[in-house]
């Protein structure tokens, strides 16, 4: 949900340039209207990345919440609620998958988009994407809680003196 919660809140690049590592590039041209190929390579990409991997997860507890919620509904309207869950699900991960294919080919050249493409669909890239929903969720429970917003103020309060609480 952290994940999702990060692209919902709109994440965007650092305001400044001071703020990127040196060992990043440069942000790339944006293109307006990419190929339909570099669309079809992007959403291709897209399918392989962690957030495709976590929502089936995320999706299946949130189900499970929901059938538990509602004791009142028969098996038969149960099955039903789930069935709707997993229709719900695949138009969400096309929509996702959509948008972040498209993003990715306004941001990559067709060549990258190949070369990118190649990697992620390999055996070892697949074994990682299919062990990282439980590796994220046993690395997070490791970490207890985490709020960035009121870490980074109590840091800037003991340098300062100024957000303190």
């Amino acid at each position: 949900m952290i994940l999702l919660t990060l692209l919902m809140q709109g994440a965007a690049a650092p305001a400044a340039d001071s703020a990127r590592t040196p060992a990043q590039a440069p942000a790339p041209a944006v293109t307006s209207a990419p190929s339909p190929a570099a669309v079809v390579m992007g959403a291709r990409l897209a399918r392989t990345g962690s957030i495709m991997a976590l929502l089936p997860l995320v999706a299946a507890k949130d189900t499970d919440d929901l059938v538990a919620a509602h004791p009142d509904l028969s098996p038969t309207e149960q099955a039903r609620l789930r069935a709707t869950a997993r229709t719900t699900l695949a138009a969400g991960m096309a929509r996702i998958e959509t948008a972040f294919g498209t993003a990715y080919a306004k941001r990559l050249t067709p060549g990258e988009l190949t070369a990118l493409v190649a990697a992620a669909e390999r055996h070892e890239q697949q074994r990682l994407r299919a062990v990282q929903p439980m590796v994220m969720a046993e690395a997070i429970a490791s970490l207890g809680t985490l709020d960035f917003k009121k870490d980074v103020a109590a840091a800037f309060c003991r340098d300062t003196g100024k957000l303190c609480k």
